[in-house]
């Protein structure tokens, strides 16, 4: 599995690079809380929306903490065969405790 760190996602974020963000979290944590661009995909939904995950450029997934990423990571290799696959660190709690504590987490 390959991971990246907060920090890391913010320079991705700033610096406008092409890559895809994907919020595994229910609908509702979503609509209270995600990281600009991120795409609301719950993980229960993955299997029917596989087609809205371009697996030719970068892929970012994240929950709560970064637990349940591994399943979706797992997931995603398997179904994808996503090259540029990584699970942000800590997930976007980390994300809000480092870069952005102004998110409602």
């Amino acid at each position: 599995m390959k991971f990246i760190t907060p920090e890391e996602l913010k320079k991705m974020l700033d610096s406008k690079e092409q890559f895809q963000i994907i919020d595994t979290r229910e609908a509702e944590k979503y609509e209270s809380c995600h990281i600009e661009n991120a795409l609301s995909i719950p993980q229960l939904e993955l299997p029917g929306r596989l087609n809205e995950i371009n697996k030719d450029q970068k892929v970012v997934i994240y929950c709560i903490y970064g637990m349940k990423s591994e399943q979706v990571y797992i997931y995603l290799k398997d179904k994808l065969k996503i090259k540029n696959l990584f699970i942000l660190e800590g997930g976007i709690y980390q994300y809000a405790r480092d870069i952005d504590p102004s998110m409602p987490v």
